[in-house]
């Protein structure tokens, strides 16, 4: 299969919530290049001009319904087509967060990226964005207590301990930002404590080229000094 073949292959099983079966597991790391395929072109436009109808409704309904609290213990974080929520969350340095990382979706896959500033990649649309300059993750303590229906996760230079060795699909350092891709219906439950970086950093999922964060899949982490 050429490259273009795999692509629109890729494109159609996440458009049509293919899962592709159960669970990955491999015994060893290996190099994936799933994202590449995500960056889809033919679906760009179609996405994205649907999703942005419902932005704005989107993005205030969750407003609404959420209030900024500093979140220390247990955090949900659930993604759906195409939002966060909560879409704005406070840590504070020092405190432990666990992270239940949820995709309501029942037919896309969704990722959950943190970071600043952004990567640009040239296309026949224009630069895309496809992931934050800044990765949040970098010499973090991930602890991974769970995961089902977990497609792919990037650990970047994030420091992992699991339990279980690579029970999914692992992408190592230098092929994208830290990130776990959830499968539709998919969850990851992932321990760290707030690392010393405090500010303001950005959440989002760049799934499909940008369409996805740019369709109102985003969300701000302010980090407070303890």
């Amino acid at each position: 299969m050429d490259s273009n073949e795999g692509k629109q292959a890729n494109q159609q099983s996440d458009d049509k919530g293919d899962t592709g079966g159960m669970l990955q597991r491999t015994d060893e790391p290996v190099d994936w290049s799933r994202r590449k395929f995500l960056i889809g072109t033919g679906a760009m436009a179609i996405v994205g001009i649907t999703a942005l109808f419902g932005q704005s409704l989107i993005g205030k309904t969750i407003k609404a319904m959420t209030g900024v609290p500093v979140s220390k213990g247990i955090q949900d974080l659930y993604v759906g087509d195409y939002y966060y929520l909560p879409n704005e969350m406070v840590w504070r340095v020092g405190d432990e967060v666990v992270v239940n990382f949820h995709n309501l979706s029942p037919n896309r896959f969704h990722e959950w990226m943190m970071g600043q500033g952004f990567d640009l990649t040239p296309s026949d649309f224009g630069d895309v964005k496809t992931q934050f300059h800044k990765d949040f993750w970098d010499g973090v303590q991930v602890e991974v207590l769970e995961g089902h229906g977990v497609d792919n996760f990037v650990t970047n230079k994030a420091i992992i301990k699991s339990n279980e060795k690579y029970p999914w699909l692992i992408t190592q350092q230098g092929q994208g930002n830290f990130s776990p891709t959830l499968m539709p219906g998919g969850s990851i439950r992932l321990k760290i404590k707030v690392p010393d970086k405090p500010g303001v950093w950005q959440y989002g999922c760049f799934v499909q080229g940008f369409v996805h964060y740019r369709a109102g899949m985003k969300g701000t982490l302010r980090i407070i000094k303890s």
